[in-house]
């Protein structure tokens, strides 16, 4: 018998919905003749119609009342089509959206007593995003996909050139995931004089390192507000090298398979949120400026010149 609308739940940030790509296409794999449908906000719809891979994305702008969400969602949403729901959040926010789903009969995957199909492995706060959510759509029968096509988000030609990404910043809720400035002062200019011209990628967030970074090192390309997703994409595949932050954008970097470097500072943890890609390097901050951007360097000229 033909199913009739599957549902996924997917809010977040950037790096968030990036990493549950892998999940989605599962889900569109697993329920190729029904139509798929995403309830998400909007900055990212643009970029996952783009995909393709859903029939139709609802857009509510999540308020800080859940039953006002839930109206939105009434609103904008034929209820009767929807057979299943996935809930890729699963946040005590997306949890409570369950609770309108469930009782009307619609089965509902994800976390909470309005879960049809539960995934209450006790340690699943301590999974990667890709294997707690492999785990939970385990749980319908629906296969993890790790391979996935992305050339709908990235350019298949792209002639290499010889600049470097750098993203020295991250969201103004987060500042103690960003490591100091003076060391991305010292990559820069050992990138330039290696005739690799760095360019600056940031969001409104970052308009202020951006900016004192543009300041010492005028020759270099300040991009910071100017890029979107998929301008991101495009200059990942055409860099030599990629230098951040963990934050949104390299997420969408690290999937470009080009040399990418990634700061995690101690409030934040690569075995739980970690980018993915062939060719990333996640790297440490202890607080030893000199120690650690030596060891940066170092791997950039055994990465990049040999």
């Amino acid at each position: 018998m033909k199913e009739k609308s599957i549902l996924i739940i997917k809010f977040g940030g950037l790096g968030d919905v990036v990493l549950s790509l892998n999940a989605i296409y599962s889900i569109r794999e697993k329920f190729k003749k029904s139509k798929l449908l995403l309830l998400t906000e909007k900055p990212y719809r643009e970029f996952l119609e783009r995909s393709k891979l859903f029939d139709n994305i609802i857009v509510i702008k999540r308020s800080l009342f859940y039953l006002y969400d839930i109206f939105q969602i009434k609103k904008k949403m034929n209820l009767l089509s929807i057979d299943k729901v996935f809930d890729l959040q699963t946040s005590k926010r997306s949890s409570f959206y369950l609770k309108f789903f469930y009782k009307r009969g619609i089965c509902t995957n994800g976390i909470g007593v309005y879960a049809t199909i539960k995934h209450n492995n006790p340690e699943r706060d301590m999974m990667h995003t890709l294997d707690r959510q492999a785990e939970q759509l385990s749980l319908s029968k629906v296969s993890f996909k790790k391979s996935i096509n992305l050339d709908w988000l990235y350019p298949k030609k792209q002639n290499k050139k010889k600049i470097a990404l750098i993203i020295p910043g991250g969201s103004k809720k987060r500042p103690y995931k960003r490591i100091p400035i003076e060391i991305f002062s010292i990559i820069i200019k050992f990138l330039i004089a290696n005739k690799i011209k760095p360019i600056l990628i940031g969001s409104q967030d970052d308009f202020l390192v951006c900016k004192k970074l543009f300041q010492i090192f005028p020759s270099i390309e300040n991009l910071c507000n100017k890029t979107d997703f998929f301008k991101i994409a495009q200059l990942s595949k055409q860099a030599t090298i990629s230098i951040g932050n963990d934050t949104g954008p390299m997420h969408i970097i690290s999937r470009g398979n080009n040399p990418t470097f990634i700061f995690f500072t101690k409030y934040s943890d690569y075995k739980l949120c970690g980018q993915q890609g062939r060719r990333v390097s996640m790297i440490r901050y202890d607080q030893n400026n000199l120690e650690f951007v030596n060891h940066v360097i170092k791997k950039i000229k055994r990465i990049v010149f040999t």
